[in-house]
């Protein structure tokens, strides 16, 4: 199946908006790299290197209104673009060669192909067209988190699961039972595969089962759907269980409290203008 390939060249200053910008329209997958194939500026665990320039490429499905997108980035001085068609095998082997090995505390992400002498808390990534390497920074926090507070013997749900990475962390680190759910069928076909390497036992489903009840549910999406999916995310978790909300900028933040009224949010990381809420469940209305 072929997809349609935006490229760009954006100043560091100007990738967190142009990231927002696509992920509002529906991207499938990004990839990252020095525009002048330039040194680190900076390297930070966890953090995509502040290059001065970053390529971007962008990857939407051949039924994308690509001029939206056009538009949407011009509305933000973006310009000079260019758009081509790749097919599956190009995407996902450049993917792969892209990505490398993070830990997160004891909790190692690695492709897959890639040699370690860690055998305990691995997971085996590989990315192919859905979202979920570790790289990004709303997926590095959820990672983090788990590895810090690893879900021993909890039912989970993993919302938006893309490669399926945080289901696969979470029952790699103890999790009883993880349902991942994804309405992308390409994102749950590359879940069950990754899941599959990773012998880990996950559920992969477009919705979320009826009637199901979790103790921790991690969400790593975007804004409007935290929102819509505000009062079922909020009742299939269990009293006292715990909510992860992130792929939220700063400026966002008030609008996810105001809709989970039955949460208490304990603590907001940020990274690179990145949040991640962790809350718990407080009371049933």
């Amino acid at each position: 199946m072929p997809w349609i390939k935006l490229s760009l060249t954006v100043s560091q200053n100007k990738l967190a908006r142009i990231e927002e910008a696509l992920f509002c329209q529906d991207v499938q997958s990004l990839v990252m790299t020095s525009a002048v194939n330039e040194t680190h500026l900076e390297d930070t665990l966890h953090e995509l290197p502040e290059w001065s320039h970053v390529r971007v490429e962008a990857m939407f499905a051949l039924d994308d209104n690509i001029q939206t997108v056009l538009t949407s980035l011009h509305s933000l001085g973006m310009e000079g673009f260019d758009v081509s068609f790749v097919g599956d095998q190009y995407w996902q082997q450049a993917g792969t060669q892209l990505a490398k090995p993070l830990d997160f505390g004891g909790l190692q992400v690695v492709p897959r192909r890639h040699p370690t002498t860690q055998t305990k808390n691995l997971v085996r990534i590989e990315p192919g067209l859905a979202f979920g390497t570790g790289h990004h920074p709303t997926t590095s926090m959820c990672l983090t988190w788990l590895a810090q507070h690893p879900p021993q013997d909890t039912n989970v749900l993993d919302f938006g699961t893309g490669s399926g990475i945080l289901g696969i962390a979470a029952r790699i680190l103890g999790a009883r039972s993880v349902d991942a759910v994804d309405t992308d069928l390409l994102a749950r076909e590359t879940a069950r595969e990754n899941a599959r390497y990773n012998e880990a036992e996950i559920s992969v489903m477009e919705h979320i089962p009826t009637g199901s009840s979790y103790d921790l549910i991690v969400t790593n999406i975007l804004l409007n759907t935290i929102l819509q999916f505000a009062p079922t995310l909020t009742a299939s978790l269990n009293l006292g269980g715990t909510i992860l909300l992130t792929g939220l900028l700063p400026c966002q933040l008030d609008r996810v409290h105001s809709v989970y009224s039955e949460i208490q949010f304990e603590e907001t990381i940020e990274v690179e203008d990145w949040c991640l809420l962790v809350g718990k469940k407080v009371s049933d209305q």
